[in-house]
């Protein structure tokens, strides 16, 4: 679909950080919050996610002597303090890829990703939806964790060698912990989520987790052995509770699962 020069020059005007994204109204089509722009720090890619417009296109971003250095700084951020992670090229926006919306949808995710409060990418390359991982102090990017659409292994891969948790949602103190991202995603209407990308309980994630003031530790039934281990440790550190689940939180309809939700943090 050809764009008219006006609304490249529009999104060139918007005021994004490189790596950031934009969430408004569609300039073409009017619609509220249904226009999305992500900044690559080379080009800057647009979408509407209304049925009746789906104006979409890219435009590239001009780089100056200062927002270069931005874009630069953007792209190398620390997992630790030893290790640094680069944003891939090959990270997209996720529009780009029919399969990898409709997985995000699927999963319970898409409303999180509508609502600016989790990162999601498609990897060109690897044909995955990719998670970015985020820091819960100064939300910059210090991992990503990408799930595969095709047969390819592993299903689940680690980008970078951060063991930082991924956590999603910016609803107060309370914390829902989960096995994976979409479950983290799934909880982020009522509260904050956090996936452990497995059933290990890392020191790292101690780190982050006893920041919250309640936890509820809400694994699949088959690591309930494992969220009781976990619960004797965190009760060192926050008040924890141990939730079992009989359905996956991510599979739930979500007026289901906020009433589940609310059970507990209510």
């Amino acid at each position: 679909m050809s764009n008219p020069n006006w609304i490249k020059d529009y999104v060139g005007n918007l005021h994004i950080v490189s790596y950031g994204r934009y969430r408004g109204d569609c300039p073409s089509c009017g619609r509220v919050h249904t226009f999305s722009v992500t900044d690559t720090g080379f080009e800057r890619l647009w979408y509407c996610f209304h049925a009746d417009c789906h104006i979409k296109g890219s435009t590239g971003v001009q780089l100056t002597k200062d927002n270069s250095k931005v874009a630069f700084k953007e792209r190398t951020v620390k997992q630790t303090d030893n290790d640094e992670f680069e944003i891939p090229s090959t990270f997209v926006s996720l529009s780009r890829s029919k399969e990898a919306e409709e997985y995000v949808k699927r999963v319970a995710s898409y409303d999180a990703y509508l609502n600016g409060l989790v990162d999601i990418r498609y990897d060109l390359q690897q044909d995955r939806v990719v998670y970015l991982v985020k820091s819960i102090s100064n939300g910059r990017v210090v991992d990503a964790t990408g799930r595969s659409l095709t047969n390819r292994k592993p299903k689940w891969r680690r980008y970078g060698n951060s063991k930082y948790p991924f956590v999603c949602g910016t609803n107060g103190l309370d914390l829902f912990i989960c096995e994976d991202c979409p479950s983290a995603c799934s909880v982020s209407d009522c509260v904050r989520g956090l996936a452990l990308m497995g059933t290990t309980l890392l020191d790292e994630h101690v780190e982050v987790i006893k920041q919250f003031k309640k936890v509820y530790i809400a694994l699949d039934k088959d690591a309930t052995s494992k969220a009781i281990l976990m619960l004797k440790k965190l009760r060192n550190y926050v008040p924890t509770k141990l939730i079992v689940l009989n359905k996956d939180l991510k599979d739930m309809q979500i007026g289901e699962r906020n009433e589940f939700i609310r059970r507990y943090i209510d």
